[in-house]
């Protein structure tokens, strides 16, 4: 018998926004302040000064810094001037070093509760989230991640109505459920459990009877008290394609699923379906740790 998610209201009470201050990073910066208001958070904006970089034309490190800094001040100044943030409890935190690390530090500094960030940059002086970093922060971080990618378009985020959970039955997806079902109660949206069966060379009947059964356990771990009843769904194939294709096939408004690796028949985040889902879904994806 599968285990049976704990229906929990969730808060995020503080939430910090990883910014690179590019132009592409205004609609997480939308979906940052979208959530701060949702839950009445203090919101912290963070940017990393990277000290690896390199600008043509400036030798000293310390000039490469400096203008760094310099961009970084005039970006944030005006950043300052939006109105829906001056209405928010908000604080800009800047610091210098590899992004991952100063994340991972500042969240756990500051105890925070959600991490918003997406995965690319642009340039040499600006770049910050092309993949390896998103990813390094979602498998290091002790709290949800909500990440967007290139392909998500900006949203009214007053809720969300169609959300895609997705699991492989590990202790991590496990803990991602309790979000899936607390945010689709808060909004009264529809939900939907999906478990992809990995392609493998078995008869049409054993494929058949593993299905049933990975519908059964579906069922099992939604709570008795759930007000709404997510619908299941059971696909074989590669996982990212299949978690990509329902969730366009669906209009998913945002994707959950556990940040770790999970069993032997399906495993949703290893390597190269972690970053096809960041990278191609038109959705944000929520990704949660299972400590």
């Amino acid at each position: 018998m599968a285990t049976q998610a704990t229906l929990s209201r969730i808060a995020f009470s503080r939430i910090m926004l990883a910014t690179n201050l590019s132009p592409e990073s205004q609609n997480v910066l939308e979906y940052a302040i979208s959530f701060a208001k949702r839950y009445e958070s203090k919101l912290f904006i963070a940017h990393a000064l990277r000290t690896d970089v390199c600008v043509r034309g400036v030798e000293p490190q310390w000039q490469v810094h400096d203008l760094m800094q310099s961009n970084a001040d005039r970006e944030l100044a005006i950043l300052e001037q939006r109105k829906d943030l001056k209405s928010l409890r908000h604080e800009i935190i800047v610091r210098s070093g590899e992004p991952s690390q100063v994340l991972s530090a500042l969240a756990s500094d500051e105890n925070v509760d959600l991490i918003v960030m997406g995965t690319h940059g642009r340039g040499c002086i600006s770049q910050l989230f092309l993949g390896s970093t998103a990813e390094t922060m979602i498998r290091k971080a002790t709290c949800p991640v909500l990440t967007m990618g290139p392909h998500v378009k900006p949203r009214c985020l007053d809720r969300f109505g169609n959300i895609l959970y997705t699991t492989d039955f590990s202790e991590c997806s496990m803990r991602a459920l309790t979000y899936a079902l607390a945010l689709a109660e808060k909004d009264g949206g529809e939900l939907t459990m999906l478990h992809v069966i990995e392609s493998v060379a078995i008869s049409q009947s054993e494929l058949v009877e593993w299905k049933f059964d990975d519908e059964e356990k579906l069922s099992q771990m939604v709570p008795i008290d759930a007000v709404r009843r997510p619908e299941i769904a059971v696909e074989v194939g590669s996982p990212a394609e299949e978690i990509l294709r329902l969730a366009s096939t669906k209009n998913t408004e945002l994707i959950v699923m556990g940040s770790g690796h999970g069993g032997a028949v399906s495993v949703h985040l290893p390597g190269k379906t972690l970053h096809h889902v960041l990278q191609r879904a038109s959705c944000p994806v929520l990704t949660v740790c299972a400590h």
